[in-house]
């Protein structure tokens, strides 16, 4: 794979898988393409026999081909849920074998980790499964290593524990070939960010939790960046609802996000901008306006060097 091209994931779907947990993987890829106007990732769905698959909420999903017409892949993603102890015949598992061999990344995700672990791909591996069938899969292949984690890496092999370890582990991928600062704005889309619960006599009420475990200093900063998109503010100002020095914040935008807390408040705006080129009919000089841009030159300058069109190439996209 080459450095400049997607990621390209293959995802094999039986019956019986997870909407959730199939949304969890292919979802958080799109938005990191979408949010960084990068094609990091590709993908493609496939069955056994390239039928339609059938969920476990009964919905019936078209696939883009059968596993033998399958060619050059970055990762084969095996998705199951229930009655996985009866998805693949002999044959179907011999081409398994032959189709992940010398590939970088190959995936169990909810019950997958028990199909791969009966081909025989688990043997003096650490894995994980969904919670329900921890035990099981520990009693059915003692050779296998059954961890309670969201997911598991053992080389090129990943088992992932239910929707939120494949939520989990799409946000890794995203953060290794995305950066830091992208890896935690898809997790924020996706409900992966602490929310203040106001005190409302609800003590069952708990904070949500950042993906990253990002400083309250520096979601307090964020978050006065992303309520000052569209009438942007002097650092100094959002330093100071932070409770923080301009030299602190920036040095904590450095550390975590991996870059300065000037050039993440100008992603915050030129992420805004690409959803109003995208999804409304604003003239380029509205949407300079709306995101806080001096004039329609400066942010088209902007535009190009971040996502590498124009925004009228992005509103027709």
């Amino acid at each position: 794979m080459s450095p400049n091209s997607p990621l390209h994931l293959t995802f094999l779907l039986f019956d019986g898988f997870s909407n959730m947990v199939l949304a969890s993987a292919i979802e958080p890829l799109r938005a990191a393409r979408d949010l960084s106007g990068k094609r990091l990732f590709s993908w493609q769905l496939v069955s056994l026999d390239g039928g339609p698959v059938t969920s476990s909420s009964r919905i019936s999903i078209a696939v883009d081909l059968s596993l033998d017409r399958v060619g050059v892949t970055d990762g084969l993603v095996l998705v199951s849920g229930y009655g996985m102890r009866n998805l693949m015949d002999r044959e179907a598992a011999q081409l398994l074998l032959r189709k992940v061999r010398g590939l970088p990344i190959v995936a169990g995700l909810d019950t997958g980790s028990w199909l791969l672990a009966r081909i025989g791909l688990l043997t003096g591996r650490q894995a994980t499964i969904h919670w329900m069938e921890r035990e099981s899969l520990a009693e059915a292949f003692p050779e296998v290593s059954v961890v309670p984690a969201p997911f598991v890496r053992d080389g090129a092999f990943i088992t992932c524990a239910g929707a939120t370890g494949v939520l989990s582990w799409s946000l890794d991928l995203i953060g290794a070939r995305g950066g830091d600062a992208l890896r935690f704005d898809v997790a924020n889309m996706f409900g992966r960010e602490r929310w203040e619960v106001p005190d409302q006599g609800r003590p069952d009420l708990p904070d949500r939790l950042t993906d990253h475990a990002l400083p309250d200093a520096l979601l307090r900063a964020i978050r006065a960046m992303r309520e000052t998109a569209e009438q942007p503010v002097v650092l100094a100002q959002i330093a100071e609802r932070a409770a923080l020095s301009l030299r602190s914040m920036d040095r904590l935008f450095h550390r975590h996000l991996g870059l300065s807390a000037g050039g993440y408040y100008r992603q915050i705006r030129l992420s805004h901008a690409r959803v109003l080129a995208t999804e409304t009919r604003l003239s380029l000089a509205e949407i300079a306006s709306r995101s806080g841009f001096a004039s329609p030159a400066t942010l088209a300058r902007a535009y190009r060097l971040r996502f590498g069109e124009t925004i009228r190439q992005s509103a027709r996209s």
